[in-house]
């Protein structure tokens, strides 16, 4: 019963597109056409991945050259701050990206045959990998530091977000001026002139240090009658701002 219903059914979807042959409502297309169309779909899913994979480098350099990755170091409330401070936007762009990337592959034989979570997976993974080897190379260096000298058009203020004063959230970012038990004292000049600018005396918590004259450091903590309550101290990189 079940065999016939099936063979009735695959008749009448026959029927029904001779039908519409005969009546001329389906558009027949020259192998020009379907050239063009393969080749479009390529050349924008090449862009799509490319783009992607410079987003996600630049994820992974903003989270570096801004320090945040100590955050995850200094308990939940670093966590926290650490998910609070995040580049949300370039995220949301970037998985845009591998989502259409992944609708134009659907297109192919290779999106019926694999599970697009596979494709998905597959597709991220290979963008992080290259975004993580970008990210050796000079880069989003040379682009930082045309965007600060203004010299960055369309993505310059992107750039120059990796800088912004994140003290409401307990951050802050200096060189060391004085030492003192159980205590510092941090300046921090970038030349924008926002709430991180500034000096600080800096109650440093059990076990950090030691630290030296001079030295850059990341503070996670409260600013409470004008000291920092640290919660975490770090070392910065030199080549760090």
């Amino acid at each position: 019963m079940n065999e016939h219903n099936d063979n009735r059914i695959a008749h009448d979807i026959q029927e029904n597109v001779l039908r519409k042959v005969e009546e001329g409502t389906v558009r027949s297309h020259s192998r020009a056409f379907f050239m063009v169309r393969f080749v479009g779909t390529i050349t924008v899913a090449v862009l799509a991945f490319l783009l992607s994979t410079f987003v996600v480098s630049f994820i992974f350099f903003s989270i570096h050259e801004s320090g945040e990755q100590f955050l995850l170091g200094f308990g939940g409330a670093g966590v926290l701050t650490f998910f609070e401070l995040f580049p949300w936007t370039s995220f949301i762009i970037d998985i845009a990206l591998l989502v259409l990337l992944e609708w134009l592959l659907q297109g192919f034989k290779l999106g019926y045959r694999v599970s697009l979570v596979v494709i998905f997976v597959g597709i991220f993974g290979g963008s992080a990998l290259l975004g993580f080897l970008i990210n050796l190379t000079p880069l989003h260096t040379t682009l930082l530091g045309l965007a600060n000298k203004g010299e960055l058009p369309i993505v310059g203020s992107v750039y120059e977000s990796i800088r912004d004063c994140h003290a409401s959230q307990g951050v802050f970012r200096g060189s060391i001026i004085a030492l003192a038990p159980g205590q510092i004292t941090l300046t921090h000049q970038d030349s924008d002139r926002d709430g991180d600018d500034g000096t600080w005396t800096v109650v440093l918590p059990p076990g950090s240090g030691p630290f030296s004259l001079g030295e850059r450091v990341y503070v996670f903590g409260p600013l409470v009658d004008g000291r920092i309550e640290a919660q975490g101290v770090e070392p910065l990189p030199t080549d760090q701002f």
